[in-house]
């Protein structure tokens, strides 16, 4: 690794010093955007080509990030960085992915490249209040699918607010993520018990599913899932690994809350929508894809887009599942958010997640994978297995449809060109 001499005020970086902080931190700043492995080595391969750097070596994980490359001197340098808890901006991630191609346009001076990057991070984002009422509309979207009524539908945004603001408040010191879930989540449960015992709602179960949604790592564990089919196992199994002692804590906070407050005969109790409706089922799985987005930060011109996908990953739902298993109308779904994000994308000049994260909202199996950790706090082997089964297929299924689909979108741009 290059390194600057010591006890030296006049020492002056190569350009491939100042590529490679560069490229670092692009990498590093877009990863806790959102982004995937595979966004993210486009767009540092693209930067080295454009300086003409050879033997690049880019080692990637959701917590570091390790680069190396020789300059046409045969200089080596190498860099490396820890990569922050994964915050999703897809306004942020969006124009750290359009630098990388005004960089390899533009060809700037190596020794500028960190102006262009402090101002592409300096994009506008919406307020708390903007952010916390997409929130309330969202989950309040997902208590009605799930099976909620009015009074759920006050209970999930009153303590959705309760969860909003502890979130930031043990972010501030930096809590461990593990810990604050189990934290969280007791405490909201906690709160819904008490409001259910106040008469606000005797559908407490539904209420704490449709929380749980808000902090459920669902589309890191779709992302561990797709690095494992394309070839990024190491990833894979750390994000996996990740999410899943995540999602354990979820549903140790939740289990405490519901033995010291609640029955436990309610974990047995069957959640199942009563929503029958293919109308409002579409029109639900739109609004939840359109507040979500508002959540991940998509430009205000881009919600309705955004909401169109959900909307139509329900609509394959609802015509496919009542005659197809779930491995298939689950792939079918995926490929068609998928392919429609990506060709949205492509045609807006913009990364294909900046769309495939909201219409993914209807398939994401949060609810299967918290009942299967759930049915093993409560020693119900019939929950475990039904729900786990169903969980692993979906996850699988969403990623098998997301390689298709980049695939499919490929060959569409070749035959365009």
């Amino acid at each position: 690794m290059s390194q600057k001499p010591e006890h030296s005020s006049t020492y002056t970086q190569r350009p491939i010093e100042d590529i490679l902080d560069f490229c670092v931190e692009l990498g590093r700043r877009m990863i806790a955007c959102g982004a995937n492995v595979e966004r993210v080595t486009l767009a540092v391969d693209r930067i080295c080509k454009t300086y003409k750097l050879t033997d690049v070596s880019l080692f990637l994980l959701s917590t570091n990030i390790f680069l190396s490359a020789r300059d046409s001197d045969g200089f080596y340098a190498s860099r490396q960085l820890t990569i922050p808890p994964s915050d999703i901006n897809l306004r942020r991630l969006q124009s750290l992915n359009r630098l990388s191609f005004i960089i390899a346009q533009d060809e700037p001076s190596p020794a500028g490249l960190m102006r262009f990057l402090e101002k592409a991070s300096n994009t506008k984002t919406y307020s708390d209040r903007i952010v916390l009422g997409a929130q309330i509309c969202a989950m309040s979207c997902l208590c009605l699918i799930f099976g909620g009524w009015i009074r759920e539908v006050l209970c999930v945004a009153m303590v959705t607010v309760v969860m909003h603001y502890m979130l930031i408040a043990l972010a501030i010191p930096g809590v461990d993520k593990i810990l604050t879930n189990a934290f969280v989540m007791f405490t909201a449960t906690t709160l819904t018990f008490i409001l259910g015992r106040m008469g606000l709602t005797s559908r407490e179960p539904t209420v704490i599913q449709t929380l749980v949604m808000l902090v459920l790592p669902g589309i890191p564990l779709v992302n561990a899932v797709r690095n494992l089919l394309c070839g990024n196992e190491m990833n894979g199994i750390l994000q996996a690994a990740k999410a899943i002692v995540e999602t354990m804590a979820l549903a140790l906070g939740i289990y405490l809350s519901f033995h010291l407050l609640g029955s436990p005969d309610a974990l047995n109790k069957p959640f199942v929508s009563v929503i029958t409706d293919p109308i409002l089922l579409i029109l639900l799985s739109f609004a939840a894809s359109f507040f979500f987005a508002a959540v991940f930060q998509v430009e205000a011109r881009d919600l309705w887009l955004a909401g169109l996908g959900g909307a139509l990953t329900r609509v394959v739902l609802l015509g496919l599942t009542p005659i197809m298993s779930r491995l298939i109308y689950v792939t079918i779904a995926a490929f068609a958010a998928s392919l429609y994000a990506e060709l949205l994308a492509s045609r807006q000049k913009k990364p294909s997640t900046y769309y495939v994260y909201p219409a993914i909202i209807p398939l994401i199996p949060g609810d299967l994978f918290f009942f299967t950790l759930l049915g093993l706090y409560n020693g119900n082997t019939e929950m475990v297995m039904s729900n786990g089964y169903d969980c692993a297929f979906s996850l699988a299924s969403m990623s098998f449809g997301f390689v298709l689909s980049f695939v499919a979108a490929h060959y569409i741009r070749l035959m365009k060109q």
